[in-house]
């Protein structure tokens, strides 16, 4: 069969961040086939799933505290886990359950073609991907150890089915039972496909080359790699992360930020973003009160292990890298099932496969998938012309997650972090790192691909599909990637920045390093939060968390006396009433702040006016105007700054804020006026939401350069609502007695339906708090609301 024909017959395969609204709820079919294996524990059926004979064996206990976090006791590692897998189903069973219909590549199976054939055209790409072929391969290539502990995290997911089963929605109980390798395949499909998708640009290089934007030849200059055509790549999902040395701690312990920025799981009314739900949880093994291992962190719901995490010993955090390890791949066809490879044809690779849709009427109809791959990988577009694309991504050969991240838990102390860090299991991801010795990293983590030349941006666009050099099959090793130990600096950071500014003074050396790793450049908000931890000499607990909560926009710093000046000057009445709110202002947006407003709708009005200079000089996630002092990589914390001209921007604030005063009668409004945060929960089905919260809300989106992060969307009633942004922050310090630590999930802990743990962290994240993080088994028991066995 031939491209053409293929896709003809077949919907062609979505990419991978383009997830569908979350699984809408049918009656279950009135017929399935069994799945190819059944969890051997509780013996448990796929085609008629019901509540097996539990065990008698108890394996440890969960102590839920008041804000609905679980502390799980178990004598050891694999008992601790199955704990952890009945507390996700306890408080995320649909979520875990929709995101698994995702990864199995059944969803349409399960409920339909979906409003716009979204679950067919996702069933398509998770098949196309093969992640439920590879998760199987990981599982028999992943080692005993994590089978073991897999296969542990399932069994109390299928135990706490089997004992409330009635609590979850028929629709989503048939996925009923969970197997190990759908825990694996939920890994693929939320870190391999959607996180190095993203953030390597690739669903703006895939628009822009099905409508035709990009070129279908080299740039000019370029060193054989990316066709012509460079897009921002834009910040979905970022992060800070910071860790200090005890020298610049008043305790004299080092201490450790976490605070990944990602959408707000289901607990917001945008549907689909379940992937990115994170859940809280304790983790002690051995005795209660004197435990061997005493972890706290977040996960992703299906993961059985903590992602971003501390022990007494040692803590770590992530953020998203600059890495660009997935790469598209433009290939010329030469004929019906072959494309130009070295100068002549090369047959196609052809693998089949088939997904099932449900209908109206409770039957299923079987839809054939003929999936074509080339020497780059899967074949993701129709034709355009004689040209499609395919996707090539890194970290499919590292099949060790989980015992990864638990060798990574349990360490004591820097060498054995090391050790488990560098096998690099995770493709993904910065890690900032400190521990109670005092000792800090960074780490420009990830599967980061081996170049053959050039810059970071000769490979940031389309790269041509016909040449060898062009193709990469090798990543660098641990010791090869950028990093820093105890800089001499007294800390590391990042902020979704490039590893070269991790430190200041700067110790990771650009010209070190070929130069494709990344690119020469500092955003705003690494900006922001470096020149904040070299402010002071030395921090509390109290110091780090007012920095980390700043909302001031970074951006108004560099454009605003710049807007003043002119406004001023022009001696037009509306721009001197403009510019008089604006030099009044002292350009934070908090809930209660005057001006920032104002400025946040002048700003996006000018910089989408195509009549505006633009920015090169930080071309990565953002197109800014064009700036009077472009950045410059030798004056990182200081460039760019003020407007490259005037004219257009005292225009634009004139209009502005003629439209502003009449929309809402003065031009001082405050940001929380109209900005709010509106947390959600979904009905029983999971299928219609339901807000929850109507607050003002403090923080604007990273393009502003915050540090406090919030991502707008435009509310049914003209204000903004927030999706995302600052959700989990852990602060950790490091004494000699273990950690001492603060948190908060501003969404809170849990997404089942009409759950209390949704909105009862929110007043902290509107007064900028924290709460204090329960770490012994005495503190546990006084905020101690139900227990349970497992």
């Amino acid at each position: 069969m031939d491209l053409a024909t293929r896709y003809r017959q077949t919907a062609s395969v979505p990419p991978p961040w383009a997830e569908p609204a979350d699984l809408h709820c049918r009656p279950p079919r009135t017929s399935t086939r069994p799945l190819c294996r059944a969890a051997a524990l509780l013996a448990l059926s796929a085609c008629a799933w019901s509540a097996p004979a539990l065990e008698s064996e108890r394996h440890g206990e969960i102590l839920w505290d008041n804000y609905g976090i679980p502390h799980i006791y178990a004598a050891d590692v694999p008992s601790v886990i199955r704990g952890y897998g009945y507390a996700q189903m306890e408080a995320h069973a649909e979520t875990v359950l929709s995101n698994l219909a995702r990864a199995r590549g059944r969803a349409a199976e399960y409920f339909g073609a979906g409003p716009g054939n979204a679950y067919v055209q996702s069933d398509i790409q998770v098949r196309t991907f093969d992640i439920p072929g590879r998760a199987q391969l990981w599982l028999a290539r992943g080692g005993e150890l994590q089978r073991d502990y897999l296969g542990a995290a399932v069994a109390g997911m299928n135990e706490y089915a089997a004992l409330h089963g009635d609590t979850i929605a028929p629709a989503l109980r048939q996925l009923l039972p969970i197997v190990p390798e759908d825990l694996l395949a939920d890994f693929q499909l939320t870190i391999t496909f959607t996180f190095q998708s993203e953030q390597s640009g690739v669903p703006q290089l895939l628009a822009a080359w099905q409508s035709g934007q990009l070129a279908a030849t080299p740039a000019s200059g370029a060193p054989a790699t990316a066709l012509a055509g460079r897009l921002e790549r834009g910040a979905p999902n970022g992060s800070n992360g910071w860790a200090l040395a005890p020298r610049l701690s008043a305790n004299e312990n080092a201490m450790l930020i976490g605070n990944p920025h990602l959408p707000w799981g289901n607990n917001q009314p945008i549907q689909g973003l379940g992937l990115f739900q994170w859940f809280e949880a304790n983790l002690v093994v051995g005795h209660p009160r004197h435990p061997q291992l005493n972890a706290e962190g977040v996960s992703f719901p299906g993961a059985p292990f903590l992602g971003i995490a501390y022990t007494d010993d040692v803590g770590w955090t992530h953020t998203n890298n600059t890495i660009k390890n997935a790469d598209l791949y433009e290939l010329t066809l030469t004929g019906p099932d072959t494309y130009l490879w070295e100068g002549v044809p090369r047959a196609f690779e052809h693998r089949s496969d088939s997904i099932r849709i449900l209908q109206a009427d409770g039957s299923t109809v079987t839809q054939p998938l003929d999936i074509i791959s080339s020497v780059h990988g899967p074949v993701i577009t129709p034709p355009r012309g004689n040209k499609v694309l395919a996707l090539r991504v890194a970290g499919l050969d590292a099949p060790s997650p989980v015992s990864q991240y638990w060798a990574m838990i349990r360490a004591h102390d820097l060498e054995q972090f090391i050790e488990a860090n560098s096998a690099l299991q995770m493709p993904f991801f910065n890690v900032i790192y400190a521990d109670r010795a005092g000792h800090i990293m960074y780490v420009f983590g990830g599967r980061q691909p081996v170049r053959s030349g050039g810059s970071f941006y000769d490979w940031a666009g389309i790269l041509p599909g016909d040449r060898a050099s062009a193709l990469w099959t090798e990543t660098l090793e641990w010791d090869e990637l950028p990093k820093a130990i105890d800089p001499p600096g007294g800390f590391v950071q990042n902020s979704n920045d490039a590893p070269w500014t991790a430190t200041f003074p700067q110790v990771i050396r650009y010209a070190d390093f070929p130069a494709w790793i990344a690119p020469l450049e500092m955003d705003l908000r690494p900006q922001h939060g470096a020149s904040f931890l070299r402010s002071q000499p030395s921090f509390t607990a109290a110091d780090l968390l007012a920095g980390k909560m700043s909302t001031r926009m970074a951006l108004a710093d560099r454009l605003a006396p710049d807007l003043v000046r002119a406004a001023l000057a022009s001696h037009d009445p509306t721009a001197v009433a403009a510019a008089n709110v604006l030099a009044d202002w002292d350009h934070s947006a908090d809930e209660g702040s005057h001006g920032a407003l104002l400025f946040e709708a002048w700003y996006r009005t000018y910089a989408r006016d195509p009549s505006v200079p633009k920015d090169s000089s930080l071309p990565l996630y953002f197109t800014y105007p064009a700036f009077r002092v472009p950045y410059d990589p030798a004056d990182p914390l200081n460039t760019p700054q003020g407007l490259h001209e005037t004219t257009i921007a005292v225009q634009t604030l004139i209009r502005v804020a003629g439209e502003f005063q009449s929309r809402h009668g003065a031009l001082d409004v405050a940001w929380g006026t109209v900005h709010r945060t509106v947390l959600a929960t979904r009905d029983a089905t999971f299928q219609q939401v339901i807000p929850l919260s109507d607050d003002p809300e403090s923080g604007p989106d990273d393009v502003f350069g915050p540090i406090r992060t919030v991502w707008p969307f435009p509310a049914p009633d003209g204000r903004i609502w927030h999706y995302g942004g600052d959700g989990y922050v852990q602060l950790v310090e490091f004494t000699p007695r273990g950690a001492r630590a603060q948190a908060l999930l501003t969404y809170g802990n849990w997404s089942r339906p009409g759950s209390s743990h949704i909105t009862d962290q929110l007043p902290l994240f509107e007064a900028k708090q924290l709460r204090p993080v329960l770490r012994t088994r005495a503190e546990v028991e006084a905020a101690t609301v139900t227990r349970e066995n497992y």
